[in-house]
């Protein structure tokens, strides 16, 4: 934004400079009008040197306004040249600074200025170093009009661009972070945090079509041991996936990581048989799991079953303790099973 408005002020103020100089107007105008040209060009410099572009481009807007503008107004015909369509874009480029005191302070000192000037113009025509003819005024007026007409639309333009860009990048983010709030970094899937919201806000006003499935993964220390975390990584993102193909989420069921090596799975079913085969499905592909860099390895898991109208479960915290507990005592008696309430 910065750049561009300079790159455009730079070259409409050139565009002036050189048709100040082809008007023949004395040498004090043809050099005012050539110092906003230089002004833009230091400003660029220093803005390099400094990254400090707001401040800088405040400070060129002010330039402009309080000085270059109000001296060439004197030096190039006043009232009866474009200079007042050249003072209103000054002002009107404050518009793009930063907000703060500082922009608001210098457009009003800048218009103060720039009336004071137009003022003290009629007042005393003598303060005018140059008058144009009828002739010279329109041409000069039209030729303002087509520059300052250039200016605000470029700057207009590039100003709803950089504010798209801005809006689509704080959108990006915006929906970056609503999808980390709610996914686990590691695996994809829904996190624990989302788990409770959907148990409270949904499931439990549903009980009787839910049933609630946890997986642990067996012997998953002696992995991260023998294979390393990052392996172990790869272990968990790979069960993750393979979970999570059981989804069906037209009928509101959800896979969310649970622990480090815990997965839930919230089932939508019409009876504990039908549930219980979409567990043990997973169960027995989870064994089928091999890797190509150790393909001596032999992943298992321990589930448990519990549907969510449970009698022992009163409320939310109440089903994941019952449904752990599942887990547990799967795990006591061998592993690689699922343990539901009637087996239990």
């Amino acid at each position: 934004m910065f750049w561009s408005i300079l790159v455009v002020v730079t070259l409409v103020a050139t565009c002036s400079a050189l048709f100040t100089i082809y008007e023949g107007l004395n040498f004090s105008a043809s050099l005012a009008s050539l110092g906003c040209a230089v002004l833009c060009f230091v400003i660029a410099f220093v803005a390099v040197k400094t990254t400090l572009y707001n401040q800088c481009y405040l400070v060129m807007c002010c330039a402009l306004s309080c000085f270059l503008m109000p001296m060439l107004f004197l030096f190039c015909g006043g009232i009866t040249s474009g200079m007042p369509l050249y003072c209103i874009t000054s002002l009107a480029l404050i518009a793009f600074a930063v907000r703060g005191r500082a922009k608001n302070i210098s457009f009003i000192i800048s218009l103060l200025i720039q009336a004071t000037i137009i003022y003290l113009s009629w007042k005393k025509p003598d303060m005018l170093y140059t008058t144009l003819d009828r002739d010279g005024a329109f041409l000069d007026i039209l030729v303002t009009h087509i520059l300052t007409g250039i200016t605000l639309f470029a700057v207009g333009s590039f100003s709803l661009m950089s504010y798209v860009q801005e809006r689509e990048k704080s959108e990006k983010l915006v929906a970056r972070l609503d999808y980390l709030s709610v996914r686990d970094s590691l695996t994809g899937l829904y996190n624990r945090r989302y788990l409770l919201k959907f148990l409270d806000e949904t499931v439990w006003k549903h009980r009787n079509d839910y049933f609630i499935a946890m997986f642990d993964m067996d012997d998953f220390k002696q992995i991260n041991s023998k294979y390393g975390h990052s392996f172990g990584d790869t272990v968990i993102c790979t069960v993750g996936k393979l979970i999570q193909k059981s989804e069906d989420e037209t009928t509101g069921e959800i896979v969310t990581r649970f622990g480090c090596e815990k997965f839930i799975y919230l089932i939508n079913a019409g009876s504990e048989v039908e549930a219980y085969a979409k567990v043990e499905s997973i169960r027995k592909a989870v064994r089928q799991i091999t890797f190509e860099e150790h393909p001596e390895l032999q992943l298992t898991i321990s589930g448990g079953l519990l549907p969510c109208n449970s009698k022992s479960a009163s409320d939310v915290k109440q089903l994941l303790f019952r449904v752990d507990e599942l887990v547990v005592s799967a795990k006591n008696q061998g592993k690689n099973q699922i343990r539901n309430m009637v087996e239990n």
